[in-house]
């Protein structure tokens, strides 16, 4: 075998028909022979084998193209193999890349195979990309079914990866995500294995003991998604099949380069390792952003009716009133008028519509961002980058980025409205927000929504930015509307499985709730959880107070400042662990909570919920990643008493909260 790479416990090698990508911890073995690559062993090294060694078919494919093997007259050749290092950035950490590009001869289509593997970590991810020279060769719709003789029964999906599992190991569930939480309240769906097409982010394959693989697919949520596919996952002939690249086949154009999704493969060793694994493999993944307590006013449900310098002037001091480290300015302080000209009129945006306001801010965010510097407050800006011609502009609204941190020093921006209806679309968005970020090395980072539209959602772009996660308002007579029963048990599902540290959790203001529309629903009224409990439900995240702080009472205040404070106090301790939910899901009637727990420094923090309609005074919490016994209580309404390592028993009032060290 020659060596490609050695770099730390990294080893590449290869020979005519064989290609071995290992480290300390995993080696993948491919078999070349067909012109691209098939895996032939995939395992720990000290542990099981998870792949059966007879595969037949590569591991990709792309829809209406003939895969390697399909047909003798349609050969595959691999035209190269190398490797070399990324070193570590704000884009990814320290990897090795290894490209395998390939051609197949008669439609002289060009493929490039990545292969990431990350020094001493139990993972490898894969990207693929195509250059034809033809078309695929089937239709751009499934209607009239898939029996029609233009849809090939060989290239009737486009697959990133696949595994033909070995005997013991079987898929065990999928794990969806729901974007567009404007119109959805449950966000994590997780699926039994039935049938031969799934959908998801998140495929988990085990044997008896819980020993097992998982593959992320960073996609957006598969309601999100263009391929012509259904499904995100196949299972078929026992063999698992990663399939969404993101590129439907109608926008192909011979001649162009397409990248496909990034699809990441973790390897784990039993059952309790699982989701810590992929909570590790996404802070290594995805390096952390700037963290917040972010006042966006536009929760208030009237901002730009309110907008002037005076009004902002009053915001950034009454921010630092309420705790918050920044003040974003939403929708209306631009020349162009609200976001409406765009997504409602179909306005075409020009360079102008981002200019600041003569009306309403005389030109200039001068004196705005000055009162905030005094106030010790970070100032960041709302935009809408222009969805409605796929951003082709993006060079363009990034430079007025650039522009506006340069002239007021901003560092955060929320990007609104976001459509990633094509591919071409989510290439150019990919290229404003990685630009800006290169150009400013790192320093400016984004709010990316998934409330509504096509999204990037929970495990795309994640490089750029974090997630504002919901638009759930008090103050209106529409909507899903907010209940902190709703927010908690969004934040405690999601929590399994994504990180907490890359969301943005909203905080209403209890004085602004519209009590005729809470009348109607079959909820509690939201203010039988006091304003403090509201606030606490962010303690483990980014808390968004979504008001605007100069109309709050001046007396209610200073008890959402305390739990901002107390955020602020704990976060760094907090955040430097991997949180996990804990007790029983939120519905209303649930003790409940968020777990940190810090294997290196063996630290714990846990915060605990008692929801209004929990009707016993106490509960037996479990804390199955620690055990710690000597807990103390730093804030909160309640007592504890720990039964044996992992467990403790502890007992709130209605409606109340506890936060524990350990």
């Amino acid at each position: 075998m020659k060596t490609l790479i050695a770099y730390k416990d990294i080893l590449v090698s290869s020979s005519p028909d064989t290609l071995v990508i290992e480290n300390s911890l995993l080696r993948r073995e491919l078999d070349l022979s067909l012109g691209a690559p098939r895996t032939r062993s995939l395992r720990l090294a000290d542990g099981p084998e998870f792949s059966a060694p007879d595969k037949s078919s590569p591991d990709l494919a792309f829809i209406g193209m003939y895969p390697a093997g399909a047909l003798e007259t349609v050969p595959w050749r691999i035209t190269d193999i190398s490797a070399h290092v990324e070193n570590g950035s704000f884009l990814d950490a320290e990897h090795v890349v290894v490209s395998i590009p390939m051609r197949e001869e008669v439609s002289e289509t060009e493929y490039l195979r990545e292969y990431i593997i990350y020094p001493d970590f139990p993972s490898i991810s894969v990207r693929n990309s195509i250059r034809p020279k033809v078309l695929p060769m089937l239709h751009w719709s499934r209607r009239g079914g898939l029996d029609q003789l233009a849809y090939r029964p060989d290239v009737r999906e486009s697959v990133a990866d696949s595994i033909l599992p070995a005997p013991g190991f079987s898929p065990v569930k999928t794990v969806s995500f729901v974007g567009r939480t404007d119109v959805n309240d449950d966000l994590v769906i997780e699926r039994k294995i039935e049938g031969e097409s799934l959908n998801g982010n998140l495929l988990f394959c085990e044997n008896s003991r819980g020993v097992g693989f998982l593959y992320l697919q960073e996609a957006p949520p598969s309601g999100e998604r263009r391929d012509l596919e259904e499904a995100d996952f196949t299972v078929r002939d026992g063999i698992i099949s990663s399939c969404c690249w993101g590129v439907h086949p109608s926008e192909i154009r011979p001649g162009e380069t397409y990248c496909g999704y990034r699809h990441d493969l973790l390897l784990y060793r039993s059952a309790s390792e699982r989701e810590l694994l992929l909570k590790k493999f996404l802070r290594k993944r995805f390096a952390p952003k700037p963290h917040s307590v972010m006042v966006n006013p536009w929760g208030c449900g009237r901002f730009p009716s309110l907008v002037n310098e005076e009004f902002l002037l009053r915001e950034v001091e009454a921010a630092a009133e309420v705790g918050a480290t920044h003040y974003q300015i939403d929708d209306a302080w631009q020349e162009g008028g609200a976001l409406g000209e765009i997504m409602v009129k179909n306005c075409h945006v020009t360079p102008k519509f981002w200019h600041v306001s003569k009306d309403r801010l005389g030109g200039t965010l001068a004196p705005v961002i000055e009162a905030a510097v005094r106030a010790g407050v970070e100032p960041g800006l709302w935009m809408a980058p222009s969805c409605n011609c796929e951003y082709r502009d993006w060079r363009s609204f990034a430079d007025r980025v650039l522009e506006l941190h340069r002239e007021y020093g901003l560092l955060v921006f929320k990007i609104d409205a976001v459509l990633i209806r094509t591919y071409e679309a989510e290439k150019n968005l990919r290229n404003l927000l990685e630009y800006v970020r290169k150009e400013t090395d790192g320093k400016v980072y984004f709010n990316l929504d998934t409330t509504s539209g096509q999204r990037p959602g929970y495990f795309l772009f994640l490089e750029y930015g974090n997630i504002f996660l919901e638009n759930r308002y008090v103050c209106h007579s529409w909507g899903l509307g907010y209940h902190p029963e709703k927010a908690l048990r969004s934040l405690w599902k999601l929590s399994r499985y994504m990180r907490p540290q890359e969301l943005q959790i909203e905080v209403p203001y209890a004085g602004d709730i519209r009590k005729e529309f809470y009348e109607s629903k079959p909820w509690c009224p939201p203010d039988a959880y006091p304003q403090d409990y509201w606030a606490a439900i962010a303690l483990f995240a980014n808390p968004l107070l979504w008001f605007a702080p100069s109309t709050v009472r001046p007396e209610d205040r200073a008890p959402i400042r305390r739990i901002m404070e107390l955020h602020r106090k704990i976060r760094d301790d907090v955040f430097s662990g991997e949180i996990f939910p804990i007790g029983a899901e939120p519905d209303g009637k649930a003790f409940t909570g968020l777990h940190s727990r810090n294997e290196e420094t063996n630290k714990d923090f846990a915060i605990l919920y008692r929801e209004a309609g929990a009707e016993n005074d106490s509960a037996v919490i479990e804390l199955p990643m620690t055990r710690n016994t000597d807990w103390k209580i730093l804030a909160g309404k309640g007592s504890i008493k720990a039964e044996a390592p992992g467990r403790i028993r502890v007992a709130m009032p209605r409606a109340s909260w506890i936060l524990l060290e350990s």
